[in-house]
């Protein structure tokens, strides 16, 4: 069919074409102003908007805004929005086991189809359920999108009611130890994804404040499947039980299971019917596609899954359809598909706005790019990446992680010698010192641990007591003993003094916890924030003890100190984070692994519909696609 013909065919329009989505990518997802603005609000404050019902606590209503911006762009850039159809669900409650049953009870239960009109709220909402849900489904048979259109009505109904729990999304790959409970799982995610506090976060699990929507349990590691089972099961059971709980998983690895979940009953997305597939298509004036696949048994069988049929519209310039209908088994199909659909995505003619007037990276290192990120999520079960989480471990050879190491121990190294020679004038001793302690200090080092908060509001009392310990013990202590038995007053005035300002200013910078809620709104926040810690640090500590050298000793030595302790502090609150993601990067670039600037280059594949972005996170647009990706061979120059 001609392009003019076909108005739903992939074009320039197609990112902002409701129908596909109502927008995979706009100026507030990539933007460089916006970005650039977003940094700044990261150095000097930012605030998400709170929404809802005023009389709900303030901390509740950003995370309620934050979870609603979530779910809105997932909803935006899903590509099962391509098929807007009221999916097929059958009751299958002998998939559940609820506690108050009996065996033979269960047992008897029969998988009853519902009427077509029936949407998950009203599944949800329904007596015999009441919020205690398990959908299943085949993979791209719409579990998640299904579960994101509950949340959006949650949402809404929780911005209404102030005293509905808030529906918070989590996925269960990040739950990496068997004998953690999933509410103190649920408190780190909280931390992890939105920034609240692990005491913000407990009390609102303590007081029923949440609702738990859980996805992936397929996606753990086979073998830890259903230890989670069990882990939820023991969590619906606990003290702190939510209220409500829904559960999304593939029908095929969950039937496998010996344990069942304790909800009240369970859904099954059934597969789209011919009817459904031959109105959709025909709606967008598919009509010669309809034809197509309806005269192939196996194809037809193939797009009543509705992710299939959608990346079929979206491909179907790059289908050889004659091709297609000879392949040998449904796995091949399926491979055959993804792989149309990536050569048409990266064939589009597309202005990128990641990359304005910047060359666009070529077909052959995009697919390159992309096969490393999936292969490295694929390796630690992984469905989101942000790019401030890559680690020592990604470097894979022995020669890229002694380069490491060197590299971090002698940077670390050199900037604390630069440090002695500061304070103890001497250049090549502090050198030597400095290297000497990068090397013992940084060379074991396994993995890059980013301070995201420090606050200044007020003081920890039990920070400022070890403030005050270190303080006496190492300067104070020392510089009266020299001075009441050597008789040596100059200079050690200030000094005693600046023992006392030492550990104050260490009490006010470090003492407050985080009790915000910080979510990720671009690409390396993490690591920004890192650099506007140090910058800050230096800033708190290395001025006043400058001025205060200068004014009562020397102007000369009142700079060299406050540069001193400001070097110090930068380096220990987020200045050594910076420089270790820094190399990373720097070898993962020179090893072909990843463009220079990663963001822009991830924004370029969320352009091309090839992966999804939410703030700074990133996951690709399906996981049938990160698993096509993951299995491809990498192959550089």
């Amino acid at each position: 069919m001609p392009d003019s013909e076909d108005p739903k065919q992939v074009n320039n329009n197609d990112l902002r074409n409701a129908q596909f989505g109502g927008g995979f990518i706009n100026a507030e997802n990539v933007n460089a102003g916006r970005i650039g603005g977003d940094i700044w609000n990261i150095f000097f404050g930012q605030q998400t908007t709170p929404v809802g019902n005023p009389a709900r606590p303030k901390n509740e209503r950003i995370l309620l805004a934050a979870v609603k911006q979530e779910v809105t762009s997932r909803l935006r850039q899903s590509l099962h929005n391509a098929v807007l159809i009221n999916l097929g669900k059958e009751s299958q409650p002998q998939q559940v086991k609820r506690p108050w049953d009996a065996e033979i009870k269960i047992g008897l239960k029969p998988a009853v189809p519902l009427p077509e009109t029936t949407t998950i709220v009203e599944v949800f909402d329904s007596p015999d359920i009441a919020g205690k849900l398990l959908i299943l489904g085949a993979p791209g048979s719409g579990k998640t999108t299904t579960q994101l259109e509950l949340a959006q009505v949650l949402v809404n109904r929780a911005e209404e009611q102030f005293d509905y729990p808030i529906p918070v999304l989590f996925n269960l790959s990040s739950w990496k130890d068997n004998r953690q409970p999933i509410t103190d799982w649920l408190v780190a995610e909280l931390k992890s994804k939105y920034g609240v506090s692990k005491k913000l976060g407990q009390e609102w699990a303590d007081n029923y404040q949440l609702l738990p929507l859980l996805d992936g349990l397929n996606e753990l590691e086979p073998q830890r499947q259903e230890l989670c089972v069990q882990a939820i099961n023991q969590f619906l059971a606990g003290e702190t039980r939510p209220f409500y709980l829904v559960v999304c998983s593939r029908s095929e690895e969950y039937r496998n299971y010996i344990t069942q979940l304790q909800l009240n009953s369970a859904i099954y997305l059934e597969p789209l019917t011919n009817n459904q597939i031959c109105d959709y298509l025909t709606s967008i004036n598919s009509i010669e596609l309809w034809s197509t696949i309806s005269s192939d048994l196996d194809l037809l069988e193939l797009v009543k899954i509705p992710l299939l049929l959608s990346i079929t519209v979206l491909a179907s310039q790059k289908l050889s359809f004659e091709e297609w209908q000879h392949l040998n088994s449904t796995a091949d199909e399926i491979q055959y598909l993804l792989d149309a659909y990536i050569g048409r995505m990266l064939a589009r003619d597309l202005n990128s706005r990641a990359y304005l007037n910047n060359k666009t990276p070529n077909t052959r290192k995009t697919r390159m790019w992309l096969v490393w990120l999936a292969g490295q999520m694929q390796r630690e079960y992984k469905t989101e990446f942000l790019i401030e989480e890559i680690q020592p471990s990604w470097l894979k050879n022995q020669a890229s992680k002694i380069l490491y190491k060197v590299l971090l121990s002698l940077i670390i190294g050199i900037s604390i010698g630069i440090i002695f020679k500061l304070l103890y004038q001497r250049s090549i001793i502090g050198i030597i010192v400095g290297i000497i302690l990068g090397i013992t200090y940084w060379l074991p080092s396994q993995k890059v641990v980013i301070i995201k908060t420090i606050s200044l509001s007020e003081l920890n009392k039990r920070k400022l007591l070890i403030g005050l310990a270190v303080g006496i013990g190492v300067v104070i202590f020392p510089s009266s003993l020299s001075w009441i038995l050597l008789q040596r007053h100059q200079g050690q005035i200030y000094i005693i003094i600046i023992g006392i300002m030492f550990p104050l200013l260490t009490g006010l910078l470090l003492g407050q916890p985080d009790k915000s809620i910080e979510k990720n709104i671009i690409p390396n926040q993490d690591i920004w924030q890192s650099v506007h810690n140090a910058f800050l640090s230096a800033l708190i500590i290395g001025t006043p003890i400058g001025l205060f050298v200068a004014i009562i000793h020397i102007p000369t030595e009142g700079g060299i100190s406050g540069i001193t302790f400001g070097l110090i502090f930068g380096l220990v609150a987020g200045g050594d984070a910076t420089i270790q993601h820094f190399i990373l990067r720097l070898i993962l670039y020179f090893n072909g692994y990843i463009p220079w600037n990663y963001a822009r280059f991830l924004d370029y594949c969320t352009e091309r519909m090839l992966l999804q972005r939410v703030g700074g996170r990133y996951r690709f647009i399906h996981k049938l696609l990160q698993d096509h990706f993951a299995q491809m061979d990498f192959k550089r120059d």
